[in-house]
């Protein structure tokens, strides 16, 4: 297949929830540019629009005057983001909180960030099962101080606390332990909050936020890398193509995604490394990044995904697209996203040799986008559920409408 395609990517969820409550901890309308319509995102801003107190000095928004004294329920569905991040934030507000999700999400777990919290004082509960949602937090200033977080299951935990942190009269001396999973998630949320003028910095397993309040600022958020890096993905099984993937680019994102620079806040950047070890390679027109195929030479890979976890689905699927032996670590984290995306991935590619393919999505958006351009190589597929894909980029069904998805 031959592919000539413009992309607008979707904006980026993860820097448009961590947008979201920096400007929730600051007290000020967000004044972003291209905020992500992703579910993740919207479940953050309904949520946030539902709560009493606006801003860290506790002003109550006289619009929800009527919910004072009474405990409030935040359901947030599936959003894993939103259940750590609004942990956080609900346990440093005034107020009787339940924090509940659906039943995948009361298996995702919670237990360091709680622990956390709680040598930092803030009162919280389990309501079920020890280290799961549903969680009853007695929300309440908090003064902040010197914390250890284990980093092993999500960098979320970190980033839901440090971007407190700059409310707290004490600030915060965060120290990490155990594997420090999805680190460049964590740079982002430092890299952010730094932008809106708080003081914080990491210096290895260290993580220092002083009490320097938010400062409204214009803020631009980026499209998404890990949306593109399906779009890598079908330009690897593509005979020829010209992906236009309209502002994702421009010289300095370009040596971003070589390895070179530092312009771009998300880690996943390096996906246009691994591909051009696929036969993907990029080039800079103007604010765009263009996908062109380029010779490569079959060779056995190996990917680490412990700092890239979300890539995994893609990798996984464009190496057994292409037959390329590729050995995966960095894997122990992928039982806990939205599936057990090792275990999913591994079911879904091994009906390969099956006509017509008929997928399972495992109400997984990673795990369905990842699937859907293996019909360019092996024919006509289906899904149980396509429209998990909303979950992070909405209008990919309609973005990739030329795959014979039915």
């Amino acid at each position: 297949m031959n592919l000539q395609c413009d992309i607008t990517l979707p904006a980026s969820k993860s820097e448009s929830n961590r947008a979201l409550m920096i400007a929730a901890y600051g007290g000020f309308e967000p004044v972003f540019q291209n905020l992500s319509d992703s579910k993740d995102t919207l479940a953050i801003k309904k949520a946030l629009s539902c709560l009493p107190f606006i801003d860290s000095r506790q002003r109550t928004n006289p619009c929800r005057n009527d919910i004072k004294g009474k405990q409030q329920t935040i359901d947030i569905a599936d959003c894993g983001t939103a259940a750590r991040f609004l942990t956080t934030y609900l346990a440093c507000h005034e107020g009787d909180w339940l924090l509940t999700g659906t039943q995948r999400m009361r298996q995702r777990p919670m237990a360091p960030l709680v622990e956390a919290l709680r040598a930092l004082d803030a009162d919280i509960q389990y309501v079920e099962q020890e280290g799961f949602l549903p969680l009853r937090i007695i929300g309440k200033p908090l003064a902040g101080g010197k914390v250890t977080l284990d980093m092993t299951q999500s960098s979320q935990f970190a980033s839901s606390l440090v971007m407190a942190a700059p409310i707290f009269p004490n600030g915060l001396e965060l120290d990490l332990i155990g594997d420090l999973s999805s680190l460049p998630y964590l740079d982002m949320t430092l890299g952010m909050m730094c932008h809106f003028s708080a003081q914080a910095e990491r210096q290895g397993r260290r993580v220092v936020v002083k009490p320097k309040p938010y400062q409204s600022k214009p803020f631009a958020i980026e499209p998404d890398w890990t949306a593109a890096s399906y779009w890598y993905e079908m330009a690897a099984f593509s005979e020829e193509c010209e992906i236009r993937l309209k502002g994702l680019g421009g010289p300095s994102a370009l040596r971003q995604a070589q390895g070179s620079g530092t312009a771009c806040l998300q880690g996943d950047a390096i996906i246009a490394e691994w591909m051009a070890q696929l036969g993907v390679g990029i080039f800079a027109e103007g604010e765009d990044l263009v996908l062109r195929k380029i010779p490569f030479e079959k060779h056995p890979l190996h990917f680490d995904f412990s700092q890239h976890p979300d890539l995994y689905p893609t990798m996984a699927a464009t190496c057994a697209g292409l037959h390329m032996e590729a050995h995966f670590t960095g894997l122990e984290n992928l039982t806990l996203k939205e599936s057990d995306r090792v275990e999913a991935m591994q079911t879904e590619l091994s009906k390969l040799d099956q006509q017509p393919l008929q997928f399972c999505a495992h109400n997984d958006h990673r795990i369905a986008m990842a699937l859907a351009p293996l019909s360019m190589l092996f024919g006509p597929a289906t899904f149980d559920h396509p429209e998990v894909v909303e979950k992070s980029y909405p209008n990919f069904w309609k973005d990739a409408s030329f795959l014979p998805i039915f």
